[in-house]
């Protein structure tokens, strides 16, 4: 993986092109201490994840996965009804997983919960936890060449990195189930049109593109987005008097940073505020 700091903004490029920057334990975890320092250090404060090109993320290792399953003996008897073998699971304390896959699939939850902003630059294929990836980003900007796929039925599994909370709130139920029950790629284009990402450029613009707009943030009041960033993930379920409830004390913390008091002061001496994150 390559790191680069500059202006605030932390650029992850995920880079393993023989794999199409398939994401397997080793590189899951120097992405997962990446964005732990990233939340931690006052110094960076706008997140750039994007992928060594000609991939963004071509998912899970699924050779490793492939070679786990074959030494795994025969003789599993399902249930014939999916739901009842899903509520038995769901009742019981056994957990179907490994360490090494759970640290994997996770990874979309660690983004999801950074305080700070993030921005997935995708510069080609995001497939299955790739695509879960860039989900996990608040903000998603596309190259003409990206495409995205939740292809996991493909290979008989489900899509286990949360991606079944993230899309029907960005997409829509019908339009998921598409995705998710055909596994089948969607342009940049198509994205845009459903609103999977906020943007489609030209590829070779893609990465400029997405470093302004993070610099840009990072020289804004990052402290009142960590404040809109926890506050939209709260509204999401609730109702509109609930929301606005949990706006106030919100904004009675945003009254008291030194971020208001500059933006305050800059609008009446008309000149550009100088936010400081704080």
């Amino acid at each position: 993986m390559d790191v680069k700091k500059s202006n605030g903004v932390l650029t992850l490029t995920l880079n393993d092109p023989p794999t199409r920057n398939a994401m397997g334990a080793e590189m899951a975890a120097e992405l997962s201490s990446e964005l732990e320092r990233f939340d931690a250090d006052p110094d960076l404060r706008v997140l750039l994840l994007t992928g060594r090109d000609p991939a963004f993320c071509s998912g899970a290792n699924v050779r490793r996965m492939a070679d786990a399953n074959l030494a795994r003996p025969d003789g599993d008897v399902l249930d014939h009804d999916p739901w009842a073998e899903l509520d038995d699971a769901w009742s019981g304390d056994t957990q179907d997983s490994s360490e090494e896959m759970d640290a994997v699939r996770h990874l979309p939850l660690q983004l999801h919960r950074l305080r700070k902003p993030s921005i997935a630059a995708v510069n080609g294929p995001a497939v299955g936890l790739g695509m879960g990836l860039a989900l996990g980003c608040d903000i998603r900007l596309a190259s003409e060449e990206a495409t995205f796929s939740e292809g996991f039925v493909k290979m008989g599994l489900i899509p286990a990195d949360g991606s079944c909370w993230q899309l029907p709130r960005l997409i829509g139920l019908g339009n998921t189930l598409m995705l998710q029950y055909t596994g089948d790629a969607i342009t940049a284009d198509e994205a845009f049109r459903m609103g999977l990402v906020s943007r489609v450029t030209l590829h070779d613009d893609l990465v400029g593109d997405a470093t302004d707009l993070a610099r840009r943030l990072a020289g804004g009041s990052t402290y009142s987005m960590s404040l809109i960033k926890r506050l939209v993930q709260r509204s999401l379920d609730v109702d509109l008097a609930e929301s606005m409830r949990l706006a106030g004390p919100a904004q009675a913390i945003a009254r008291r940073t030194d971020d208001h008091s500059e933006g305050a002061r800059a609008f009446m001496e008309k000149r550009p505020p100088q936010f400081k994150g704080r």
